[in-house]
């Protein structure tokens, strides 16, 4: 095979609950991912030997430190007479933003990688590696909308959710998972209101349902809400102006709003004071059109 190109893309979750902290140290989740049209680029082609990482659009270490590379290395491990591979990463997904763009990054290494080698490794085997270098990239290796439980490593495909728009609204700051989830630990050892979905009075909201305002809340939020108050008055913008439901992505600090139909993203622009916040116009990505613009066979 002469070259390789992937669209790794992002996600978002379509609401997330914390059910408590696991005995390996993780945490026990239920979650809704769901694929948007938001991608980086992967492009694998034929070197001499050895591996190589090239990255473009973001700076990221092209060493071992990096998903795709610590992805190709478990594929690499114990074939001792595979080709080289030279792999370019173009960034587009930002960094450290809650739309899982690294983990979808070495999920396509994974899928590309087993295609430009010939491997024929099979499902089971891809997810097996995928949950060794995180627990959210089994999910990339579904796409479209899925249950994710344990510690979003256990994936359920589910049918395609209803159509809707995304207000994709981009923080100009970054959040660091492990931090979140420390912070949420002492909230709950120190019995803090506020810490999960239901602490308030709400009904606690079931991630299987279609998304709605009761639906898509994130037991993070209230946690990086509090470090970074500017997000609430984001969220609060969104619901504002025809939003019919908005949360936190993951652990932040990426905010989105869904719109029933397409968002015209001047007006939202002129209705509220964005500040530095990047906004984008996304789109809700089915399985078999996410495999397709993935550019790997479905495994």
């Amino acid at each position: 095979m002469k070259s390789l190109v992937l669209r790794p893309h992002a996600k978002i979750n379509l609401g997330l609950r914390v059910l408590g902290k696991r005995e390996d140290g993780y945490h026990e989740l239920r979650t809704r991912f769901q694929s948007i049209d938001l991608t980086d680029e992967i492009e694998i082609e034929p070197a001499e030997s050895g591996l190589s990482l090239e990255v473009e659009g973001a700076a990221l270490p092209a060493d071992d430190s990096n998903l795709v590379m610590q992805a190709a290395r478990q594929m690499q491990a114990g074939r001792l007479d595979l080709p080289g591979a030279r792999i370019r990463l173009k960034k587009r997904i930002p960094l450290a933003a809650g739309l899982g763009g690294g983990s979808s990054d070495a999920a396509a290494a994974l899928l590309g990688l087993n295609r430009f080698w010939g491997l024929k490794l099979s499902r089971h085997e891809l997810q097996r590696m995928a949950s060794r270098l995180g627990a959210d990239l089994g999910f990339f290796l579904v796409g479209g909308s899925a249950l994710g439980v344990g510690r979003g490593d256990e994936i359920m495909g589910l049918p395609d959710c209803r159509d809707f728009r995304i207000a994709l609204l981009l923080a100009p700051f970054a959040s660091s998972t492990a931090e979140v989830y420390r912070l949420w630990d002492e909230a709950r050892l120190a019995g803090r209101p506020a810490v999960g979905v239901g602490s308030e009075g709400r009904p606690e909201a079931d991630p299987l349902e279609e998304p709605s305002v009761h639906t898509v809340q994130n037991d993070l939020e209230e946690i990086v809400v509090a470090r970074h108050p500017l997000l609430r008055k984001l969220k609060d913008a969104l619901l504002r102006n025809g939003a019919f439901a908005a949360a936190l992505s993951g652990s932040g600090p990426s905010l989105y709003g869904l719109f029933p139909s397409d968002v015209d993203l001047d007006d939202l622009r002129q209705a509220h004071d964005w500040g530095e916040v990047r906004m984008l116009s996304c789109v809700p990505v089915g399985r078999a059109e996410y495999w397709e613009r993935l550019g790997a066979p479905s495994i």
